[in-house]
């Protein structure tokens, strides 16, 4: 059941992005006249509403199957923002509707702590300006701001969205009822801080495509010069590793287990600090 509601948020995501028109730019010498240019906006938009309709009806319809299905399989649905859990009764339709909204929420967060750790990366890559262009296209005036900023935008997000989330949460008996500020401020630093902790996995991903790629032949398709390249600039600390053996080099494999294993570490540590916090 948790493997079929994160394909679902996947769905809710692409929808979501498509609505937005995200990547689907048009470049610049395929312009034509002002008029044929507004008819392209126009029309481009009108294809857009049945997405977010699609969206809508999406998030809306799934906790009617989720119900019986939860019933039948014992399923808790639990929101995980590293390193709080929050679960949710599958016996009350509004707490089903409220969990479809957060999770997809959360998916779309976690999709753009993900961009932007990449975007940091990929600055470090032997052609910075062609893959400047390819997150300006994904994160429009983010992909501007300054590698500290773009770094600290993940943490401040999932900070916002767990401050803003506490008291609607206490009001529907999902988290505890607090009588000041303090404790779930003290919590959005932890989740802030897991925000961080999960662009780790986005890195071990990397570092084992990057594997995959260097030994099997898998085409000249962009995606893997992008794994290639910004996997390489992750990999730039940890070239003291020692994974050469003659003409195996298998660095990007003992980067991707340090890397996987300092993460694991750091969602303990939270767990610990956030289990442990006073109210």
């Amino acid at each position: 059941m948790a493997l079929l509601n994160l394909l679902l948020d996947l769905v809710a995501l692409v929808l979501f992005l498509s609505g937005l028109g995200v990547g689907t730019r048009m470049p610049a010498h395929r312009a034509g006249t002002l008029l044929s240019n507004l008819k392209l906006a126009e029309s481009s938009r009108a294809r857009r509403w049945p997405l977010f309709g699609g969206l809508a009806a999406l998030l809306i319809l799934r906790p009617w199957v989720y119900a019986p299905l939860a019933e039948v399989t014992g399923w808790v649905p639990t929101w995980n923002p590293t390193p709080a859990a929050v679960p949710f009764r599958a016996d009350f339709a509004s707490r089903l509707l409220v969990y479809s909204a957060i999770s997809f929420i959360w998916t779309l967060l976690q999709f753009l702590t993900w961009l932007l750790f990449a975007a940091v990366l990929a600055r470090g890559t032997r052609e910075p300006s062609a893959w400047s262009r390819f997150f300006q296209d994904m994160l429009g005036p983010l992909a501007r701001l300054p590698t500290a900023l773009l770094l600290f935008l993940p943490a401040l997000f999932a900070a916002t969205l767990w401050l803003g989330l506490s008291l609607p949460l206490q009001w529907l008996r999902l988290l505890p009822l607090e009588h000041s500020w303090r404790h779930p401020a003290l919590q959005a630093v932890l989740i802030g801080a897991g925000a961080w902790v999960s662009g780790g996995w986005m890195i071990c991903g990397l570092l084992l495509l990057r594997l995959v790629n260097t030994y099997v032949y898998l085409g000249t398709h962009p995606f893997w010069d992008f794994v290639h390249q910004v996997g390489g600039v992750a990999l730039r600390p940890l070239e003291w590793l020692p994974a050469r053996f003659g003409k195996l080099d298998l660095t990007a494999l003992a980067g991707a287990l340090v890397i996987g294993f300092a993460t694991h570490l750091s969602e303990r540590g939270l767990a610990h600090l956030y289990f442990h916090l006073r109210p």
